[in-house]
């Protein structure tokens, strides 16, 4: 009697969990070691979402020591240094969204490929992969694309991808999975003093990053609470 209520309270624990909405933040370095997760969480702290959402990836490293000032932040993350766009795409993301489903993905990816010497179109044609293994493992799963922060000294493709990035998300956007972007670019506003070493983002920079990210991520979480039932959307 005892194993079949340890049993029920088990499935409903697993159950819950099943609900949570499987946020999937992808990327680089600019991922993995940089703290604009934590800023993020501390935007869904405020809206009260974090009980309704789960940070997900392969990852849950926590380099720079990052602390949310709500609280123990989700460091779930499929965030790798070095990494090119076009090797996940060719050969990891298949796999990474298979396993975790993803409701919602965030990716910001072309830092690496620039510094190897990819071609932009190698690139976009990256992109263009990433999306179609999203959503061959969730075809309601909503993308938000980040234009890409600055690389001061090669920025000339960093521009012409970020150039191309409305375009990419006008073509492929649809109702079931809607794409938006999250603008990091020099053109809103990401200086270089931004930068703590020439690549990744200081404070002021992971501040501009999540203020970029986290209202598109509330609004998409929203979003998905209601399509399930929850809710109004806002």
């Amino acid at each position: 009697m005892h194993l079949s209520k340890l049993s029920v309270v088990m499935g409903l624990a697993l159950a819950a969990s099943a609900q949570k909405i499987k946020f999937l933040p992808l990327g680089d370095s600019i991922t993995e070691i940089t703290c604009w997760r934590a800023d993020v969480w501390d935007m869904l702290a405020a809206e009260g979402l974090t009980d309704e959402v789960d940070f997900v990836g392969s990852q849950t490293n926590n380099p720079q020591n990052c602390r949310a000032e709500s609280g123990n932040f989700d460091t779930g993350h499929e965030g790798h240094s070095g990494w090119q766009a076009v090797d996940i795409a060719n050969n990891y993301i298949d796999g990474w969204v298979e396993k975790t489903v993803p409701d919602i993905v965030n990716f910001m990816l072309g830092t690496n490929d620039v510094n190897m010497g990819k071609t932009v179109p190698q690139i976009i044609g990256a992109y263009d992969k990433m999306l179609a293994s999203m959503r061959a493992a969730n075809p309601k799963v909503k993308v938000i694309i980040d234009k890409i922060i600055p690389l001061p000294f090669k920025n000339g493709p960093i521009v012409e991808v970020n150039g191309l990035i409305p375009d990419w998300v006008e073509t492929n956007s649809t109702p079931e999975s809607p794409i938006v972007i999250a603008d990091c670019s020099e053109d809103n506003g990401f200086m270089a003093s931004m930068l703590r070493d020439g690549v990744h983002p200081n404070a002021a920079g992971d501040t501009l990053i999540a203020d970029q990210v986290g209202p598109l991520l509330i609004k998409y979480i929203k979003d998905v609470i209601a399509e399930r039932g929850g809710g109004a959307a806002e």
